[in-house]
């Protein structure tokens, strides 16, 4: 007996995981809210209205910085505003092998390339490293771009949960000797501010001869006394970590990503990482940009992590001292726990309405159930500003606490 086929079309695209209409529908939709102006000590103008940029990562507060800027508008006059080709041909310059030569003596390793974006430099590392019979052994909270490398890698991608390390031990127990391991980990995790336990990942790398890579993307110019990163706040030799990558999009007020390691590794990544030979070179604007950013954190970094570290220490003190859960952040990116999606899509808009830009953040991203608003604080953010705006989130996350919140499936994860 023949059965009816079913001749309705599939939905093209597919749903979004997120109920975005639902959203909107609902009023709770906040992504992509325009900016018109950044103003000083992080306001921003966004329809007119002037709001605290909370969910921002300017950590160290220095865009708009009169000598970086300056070193844009130079470079610009010098070289123009485009590039003619990706670094493998036409588009490398000697503001790009300056900006290399620099990164890698920050980090204590013989060399350093740069990518045009953090994405793109962890997935076209990841994916070119190891082959058919290797293993990429992976945190499942690490960032997206480190497991989409893995997935785009002829190697087996292995994820285990998130920080437990006898997991990572049994997995990599079981890997053979003939097999290539390479475990990545988030040197900070990016959700919830709070470090890897390197030291333990180390050891278990070296019991098994695990090659290791690092994402100091939240780390690096801003943890430690210094702002080392993950090495100077562990104390670890940087030869123990194989390969690191972190971005010149964040603290350092560019764009692109980078990869340090050794010589040998950064000849091998120039000749066969994708992302890098085929993708347009970093423009000498940004390179330049990211280049004074690196000199000015030379010279001042003592005096902006300090001012991180205070600002940071009021804005969680007056959370703290209101009742309100802010995780166990060792960095100044803040967890706001709401647990209820829609209820922190709920606290979110209240927040824009109330001049306090941040998000909502919800599973996948972070585990169901435990939704948050993430706030970010920066060294340019006046300790006035935050204690007003701990105070105002409390108060509306307060007021939520006993409301009934709309049934949207996409939210209410």
């Amino acid at each position: 007996m023949n059965q009816k086929r079913n001749t309705s079309p599939l939905a093209f695209p597919p749903k979004t995981v997120w109920d975005v209409e639902g959203g909107k529908a609902a009023g709770v939709y906040t992504w992509f809210k325009e900016i018109s102006e950044e103003l000083e000590n992080d306001w921003v103008l966004s329809d007119n209205n002037k709001m605290l940029m909370l969910g921002g990562y300017s950590y160290l507060g220095l865009n708009k910085h009169q000598q970086i800027n300056q070193a844009a508008i130079d470079t610009i006059q010098k070289f123009g505003t485009g590039m003619s080709g990706s670094r493998f041909l036409a588009g490398s310059t000697k503001i790009h092998s300056r900006l290399e030569s620099k990164i890698a003596a920050l980090h204590q390793k013989e060399g350093a390339i740069v990518y045009t974006s953090g994405y793109l430099a962890n997935v076209s590392t990841i994916a070119c490293l190891l082959r058919k019979n290797d293993y990429i052994i992976c945190d499942k909270m690490n960032h997206a771009s480190m497991i989409d490398g893995g997935r785009y890698s002829s190697a087996k991608l292995m994820r285990y949960p998130h920080h437990d390390l006898s997991r990572l031990q049994k997995i990599l127990a079981g890997i053979p000797d003939s097999s290539r391991k390479l475990v990545i980990i988030d040197a900070i995790f990016s959700m919830s501010g709070e470090p890897a336990d390197l030291p333990q990942i180390i050891a278990l790398c070296k019991r098994y001869n695990a090659y290791l890579m690092v994402d100091e993307c939240h780390s690096m110019f801003v943890l430690g006394k210094t702002g080392g990163g993950i090495c100077e706040y562990y104390n670890i030799n940087p030869d123990d970590i194989d390969i690191t990558m972190a971005t010149l999009s964040k603290s350092i007020p560019a764009a692109g990503g980078y990869v340090v390691s050794s010589a040998k590794m950064i000849n091998y990544l120039r000749h066969e990482s994708r992302g890098f030979i085929y993708s347009i070179a970093l423009s000498t604007t940004m390179a330049a940009t990211a280049l004074k950013g690196l000199e000015i954190f030379e010279t001042e970094r003592q005096k902006l992590v300090n001012r991180l570290n205070s600002n940071t220490k009021i804005f969680k003190e007056t959370l703290h001292s209101l009742n309100i859960p802010a995780g166990k952040s060792v960095t100044s990116i803040v967890p706001i726990f709401v647990g209820n999606p829609m209820k922190a899509a709920v606290a979110a808009k209240i927040c824009h309405e109330h001049g306090l830009y941040i998000h909502a953040v919800f599973p996948p991203v972070v585990p169901a159930g435990k939704a948050i608003l993430r706030a970010s604080i920066t060294a340019s953010h006046k300790k006035e500003d935050l204690i007003m705006a701990a105070k105002t989130i409390a108060a509306i996350l307060t007021e939520l606490e006993h409301m009934e919140m709309p049934d949207l499936s996409g939210f209410n994860m």
